[in-house]
């Protein structure tokens, strides 16, 4: 497919999950990598890329429950099967272990959100702290200046392993 026309489906998927989200009334506000302001907010840089910047598709605020008022953030893939999900989803933890590292204030949550199952092997490990660490140690590079696994495995705080919440 064609770079544009993917990036026309991927503003529309974008769009549709922001419905659904504020449809289901557990989203009061959603903004997409789009719109303003907020593709400032929901853009980070890799510390060690060089300025190399990445984004979120969609952040907003949270309703009701345990969960009221924080925020999150949102990655958004609109596949017909597996596709590169697996490799895609494995960066998307390192960028959420990245951006907790950083204090990012629209980090309470992240969201992957698909229309196509991946990796159903290990679906239950998706989120583990395991899959991150992994997940930090293929970015290390970018994430700490350093290319070899054992001393990168040495940067790598435990702590926000745990604390990165994958929905």
């Amino acid at each position: 497919m064609p770079g544009e026309e993917q990036h026309v489906k991927g503003a529309e998927a974008v769009q549709r999950v922001k419905r659904w989200l504020e449809g289901t009334m557990r989203v009061s506000q959603s903004y997409t990598s789009l719109e303003g302001v907020w593709a400032r907010k929901l853009t980070l840089r890799w510390p060690n890329g060089n300025g190399t910047p990445f984004s979120y598709d969609l952040g907003g605020v949270m309703r009701g429950g345990d969960w009221d008022g924080q925020m999150f953030c949102a990655e958004v893939k609109w596949r017909r099967n597996a596709s590169d999900q697996g490799p895609a989803y494995r960066s998307f933890l390192a960028k959420c272990y990245v951006a907790l590292s950083q204090g990012y204030m629209l980090g309470d949550h992240y969201m992957w959100i698909s229309w196509a199952p991946f990796r159903a092997n290990d679906w239950d490990q998706l989120p583990s702290p395991q899959a991150i660490r992994e997940a930090v140690l293929v970015e290390s590079l970018r994430i700490f200046g350093i290319e070899d696994p054992e001393t990168a495995a040495q940067s790598i705080k435990t702590s926000f392993l745990m604390a990165v919440r994958v929905a």
